[in-house]
């Protein structure tokens, strides 16, 4: 892992291959480890930029009076590029980084030049109504703590009240010792993840959407087919619906992370849609592939 350094502290991430640069951004209570099946594969054709956000699966908390906040995270991501002198990039976002691509996406299209969106939060869906009550329980003192506590129990991260709802093929052991662990043992890093809860907001993803109407550039919206419970198809086809110049695709036997369930199909599918030069765009927009 290298580190950037940001006006907001050190941003830890990944920096594997050659040609042009894909960024990949992950959800809440993970890292860049989410992309680490689907990198290798890449990395051979493209330059993969992975950084680990302060969302409660980092190593490095930032500093206390960082604006987690959805603009403040754009932000983030803004002098984090910066620092890596990146401009014309391919945005990968999946779970709640994909809320954090859209908000980005919004303040700086200029720097995206095609945009894929897997699974994500979007539209009246921030966070999805299985962690809603998060954003309440992140305001009682200590709740973090008790959260970190109960964390040690490893099969509790395979339940659908914690990590279980998000991908098929993940143990209990991969969740704690890939996502978990920092958050268990660093207070700065609950703490960050307790500023980043408070900052979620369908009013911030319904804005983005009316924004983003106007994004002409190529959109590809990956979904996992399995996924019921927190981001449903129907979410992918309306986010689709969203853009301009967009296309969704499915992705069988998959939930939320299509890249740790099928990371061959994700890369294939990522590879194809940035080769490919023009994006079909028909009334519906929706190019569906089981």
């Amino acid at each position: 892992m290298k580190e950037a350094i940001t006006g907001n502290g050190v941003v830890n991430y990944l920096d594997q291959g050659r040609g042009q640069t894909i960024v990949f951004l992950h959800g809440a209570l993970s890292n860049g480890n989410t992309w680490r099946k689907v990198v290798p594969l890449l990395s051979k054709h493209f330059r993969c930029i992975v950084p680990d956000l302060p969302l409660g699966g980092h190593s490095t908390p930032l500093s206390p009076t960082t604006d987690l906040t959805p603009p403040g995270i754009a932000t983030l991501i803004n002098q984090f590029l910066e620092a890596l002198d990146l401009n014309n990039i391919i945005l990968v976002g999946n779970d709640t980084g994909g809320a954090y691509s859209q908000m980005f996406t919004m303040t700086y299209p200029q720097k995206v030049s095609k945009l894929v969106l897997c699974n994500t939060d979007a539209l009246e869906i921030f966070p999805p109504k299985p962690f809603a009550l998060l954003q309440t329980a992140v305001y009682i003192p200590g709740f973090t703590t008790l959260m970190a506590q109960f964390f040690r129990y490893k099969p509790l991260l395979k339940t659908s009240l914690v990590l279980g709802l998000l991908s098929h093929t993940l143990s209990k052991e991969d969740l704690y010792e890939l996502y978990i662990r920092n958050f268990i043992h660093n207070k700065g890093v609950r703490n960050d993840f307790s500023k980043v809860v408070k900052g979620w907001s369908p009013y911030v993803t319904l804005q983005a959407a009316e924004k983003l109407a106007s994004f002409t550039k190529p959109v590809l919206i990956i979904w996992g087919a399995d996924d019921k419970k927190l981001f449903p198809i129907e979410l992918g086809r309306r986010i689709c619906a969203i853009f301009p110049n967009a296309r969704l695709e499915l992705v069988e036997n998959s939930l939320t992370y299509v890249q740790e369930d099928q990371p061959e199909q994700f890369a294939q599918r990522l590879v194809h849609f940035i080769e490919d030069t023009t994006i079909d765009v028909q009334p519906s927009k929706v190019d569906t592939l089981a």
